[in-house]
Order: C-alpha cells, then sequence, then structure tokens
C-alpha cells in the first residue's frame, strides 16, 4: 500500500465511524510534579527497562484508525528497523534493545492510556520518538512525574522544550524556529508580500504563525488573512478561497500533508491560481506529493533536518535503503523511515555514551552532553546541553522539482549550543 492509499483508507474507514482525534486531558497523577529525573532508579543503580542483556524502551503511534497512521512507518520501520540493525551488529554496550511500538489512533485519550500501560506494566526505561503535538501532550507531564526519559519527541511545538525539562528532548526541529527560517526566506524572496496563513487550530500551527511573524519582522511583507482550520478537517476550499479573496500573493501552510497538499491541489486545480506556497518541514513527505500531485506541487517551497530518500548515491542513505530491506518488516525506504532513523540514532548515541551502568540519569546527562553528531541521515550536527534540548535548530531549503524535493541555497538556523 502506498502512502497516499493508506491516507485514503484511512479516510474512508473515519467514514464508518472510526475513531477521530479526541479531546481527552492530561493523565491526571497523584505525584508531585519536579520529581528528579533519576526517582526511579533503584539501589544500586539498576533501572526499570533494564537488565544485563535488554534495554526496553517504549512509544506511542497512530497505527490504524486515523489518517496520521501513514506515518507508522517512521517507528516500525525506521526506529525499530534501526533499533534491530544495532542488536545485528552488537547492541549497545552489551545489551540489545527492544521497542514496544503502542497504537494510539492520533487520539489524546488513548495515547493517556497506551502510555500508562508502557510505565506501569511493561516498566520501560524511556520513551522514544512519541509522535504528535496533541497527543504527547496527554502524556507529557505524567512522563515527568514519573520520572521517565521522554527522549526525542517527534513532535516541534515549543512547548515541549521549552522551558527545559530535565527529562524531555525533542526530535523535530521546533515549529517556533522553523517559521523563523522560512519567514526569513520569504521576507528575503519576497520582499513587498502579501501572506496568507493557513494553520492548524492548535500548538502546531500557533508556533509556525509566531515564527513566520518573527521572521518577517522589519521587513515589507504583511500578513493580510489568517485561516485555521481543525485537524479533523481535509476540505480547505473555502480557506483557500478567503486566502484568495483577502488578496494573498504568498500562501503559508501549516498543515499536516494531506490539509497541505488539499491547499495546493485546490489552489491549481479548483482557483487556477498559481500563488507561490510555502509549507511546513511536516509536509515535505512523499505523502504530500502523491496526495498534491506532482505537477500541483512543483515549486512548492519547505525545509527538511534530513537527507532525502532519493539521495540513492550519498553512503547513508544507501546504507539506510538496505537497512530498511532487511529489518523494515516490508515497508517501502521513504522519508519517513528516514526520520524514524534519525531519531533512533541520537537514541543509540545518548545510550552509548550512558555507558555500561546505564540508569536514567546517566541516560539524561549523556543526552546533555551530546556535541557536534551528525547521524548518517542528517544534515547538520546535533548540539546539546544542559539548557537545550533542541536537536535540530538548522534546516535545508527544499524546492519541489519533478516529484522530489530538491535542495538549494544554504543551510540556516538559530542554532543555541556550539560545538
Amino acid at each position: 500500500m502506498t502512502a497516499a492509499s493508506a491516507w485514503h483508507s484511512a479516510i474512508r474507514a473515519r467514514g464508518r465511524g472510526a475513531a477521530l482525534i479526541a479531546l481527552g486531558a492530561a493523565l491526571a497523577v497523584g505525584m508531585a510534579a519536579g520529581v528528579a529525573c533519576a526517582k526511579d532508579d533503584q539501589p544500586g543503580g539498576s533501572s526499570p527497562g533494564v537488565t544485563d542483556t535488554e534495554i526496553v524502551l517504549g512509544t506511542h503511534f497512530p497505527l490504524s484508525q486515523h489518517l496520521a497512521a501513514a506515518y507508522a512507518p517512521m517507528a516500525t520501520a525506521g526506529m525499530k528497523g534501526y533499533f534491530d540493525y544495532v542488536n545485528d551488529h552488537g547492541g549497545v554496550n552489551g545489551r540489545k534493545i527492544r521497542l514496544l511500538i503502542e497504537d494510539d489512533h492520533y487520539a489524546p485519550s488513548d495515547t493517556a492510556e497506551v502510555v500508562r500501560k508502557l510505565v506501569e506494566q511493561d516498566n520501560v526505561f524511556a520513551v522514544v520518538g512519541g509522535l504528535g503535538t496533541a497527543t504527547h501532550s496527554a502524556v507529557s507531564q505524567f512522563l515527568e512525574d514519573r520520572g521517565v526519559p521522554d527522549m526525542f519527541v517527534l513532535s516541534g511545538a515549543s512547548k515541549f522544550t521549552e522551558p527545559v525539562v530535565k527529562s524531555r528532548f525533542g526530535g523535530n526541529p521546533d515549529y517556533l524556529t522553523e517559521g523563523k527560517i522560512l519567514g526569513t526566506y520569504i521576507a528575503r524572496q519576497y520582499p513587498r508580500a502579501k501572506l496568507a496563513l493557513i494553520l492548524q487550530n492548535d500548538d502546531f500551527g500557533g508556533d509556525g504563525e509566531r515564527g513566520i511573524e518573527e521572521g518577517i519582522a522589519g521587513s515589507g511583507v504583511t500578513i493580510v488573512v489568517r485561516e485555521n482550520y481543525e485537524s479533523t478537517e481535509t476540505d480547505l476550499t473555502s480557506h483557500v478561497q478567503r486566502a484568495r479573496n483577502a488578496g494573498a500573493d504568498v500562501v503559508v501552510a501549516y498543515t499536516l500533508p494531506p490539509q497541505g497538499a488539499n491547499v495546493v491541489k485546490v489552489a491549481r486545480e479548483v482557483l487556477n491560481w498559481d500563488v507561490p506556497v510555502v509549507v511546513t518541514g511536516v509536509d515535505a513527505t512523499d505523502i504530500f506529493v502523491d496526495l498534491a500531485g506532482k505537477q500541483n506541487a512543483e515549486g512548492v517551497v519547505s525545509v527538511v533536518f534530513g537527507k532525502q530518500i532519493y539521495e540513492t548515491d550519498d553512503p547513508g542513505i544507501a546504507k539506510h535503503i538496505e537497512m530498511v530491506k532487511q529489518y523494515g518488516g516490508g515497508a517501502p525506504p521513504s522519508n519517513l523511515t528516514v526520520t524514524g532513523q534519525a531519531m533512533a540514532e541520537l537514541m543509540v548515541e545518548a545510550l552509548t555514551k550512558a555507558g555500561r551502568d546505564l540508569t536514567r540519569q546517566s541516560l539524561i546527562d549523556a543526552a546533555e552532553s551530546i556535541s557536534n553528531f551528525t547521524c548518517s541521515v542528517c544534515l547538520v550536527p546535533v548540539n546539546l546541553s544542559t539548557t537545550d534540548h533542541r536537536p535540530f535548530e538548522v534546516e535545508q531549503f527544499v524546492r519541489m522539482q519533478e516529484g522530489k524535493w530538491t535542495a538549494f541555497g544554504e543551510p540556516i538556523g538559530f542554532e543555541s549550543t556550539k560545538p
């Protein structure tokens, strides 16, 4: 099944009454906040989820019942596949990694349930690469209160990394920084632009909006309309129509891939509007192109922090393709599996630096000491510290050309920690 058909299957399933994004509240826990990360480390240095031969990790991911299930290969083939590859090549400090993947249907109430299971029944050592802003918001405080390392969250919401929480690390470039990068590009490329912002109505869209505003500050660019949509909406025709009616001459979309693709498709096919479109890096995926159509997507600009799957001459990508073929459970190599491997490589680096005497505290200390580390599928080095838990703060501009996200210009960013 292709990425696009997975999205369409999910849409059909949803029409049959499958669960949608819930508005579930965060877990209620009877523990005081601010407990030290190492509080569940046991006397003698042992930790939950760690034995002489194994490290048990967990994650929450949409595997079914929602559009976002198309992201599943990030976890099932990218992260798990890379961990299995590492295991077959000696593991980490003499231990093998076992990753438990729980299906949360991209519903916060389900996320709360499955993460509680991972922590209280499966006794995971850490959670890694949990996907989604709304979903992870339902469990981030629980994990913090329980002292469970919350590693490389697959959301760019700034609230996960600002202010710094000792036990939590971001994964995606944060949407605020990314918005500044995209705003800087727009101000340079279209110095008198009239912007239309099409934004998901949550922290994702809100952070992107603030970043765009910072990036265009002091320029001649103005925002003429802001169109918010709910994450359950798939047809944004009316939003695009209002953007055109407002006189916009550049459109910026902070959307998931199906909505972003719909924006482009409506502009090109319904309105015959050849407006420049700039999209969040969340949309710089094969799914976006499949849904929008190659011709419609041509010229769309975005940003990436990882290499692209079709860069087959790159040694890291060539090795990734072979890894996914062997360990990916039948999933095809894609930009999604590349992202999953990037998160897994960061986790392996932190575990390696933590050493054989592994505790939750030693993992956090090791992660904070990562400096000038470039994973095999990443474009830029990672630098972390006690005051900076954002691994990717530099991104590369890409433009859609003949169905491929093609790099242009120089990497740009706002790196907080210097090696």
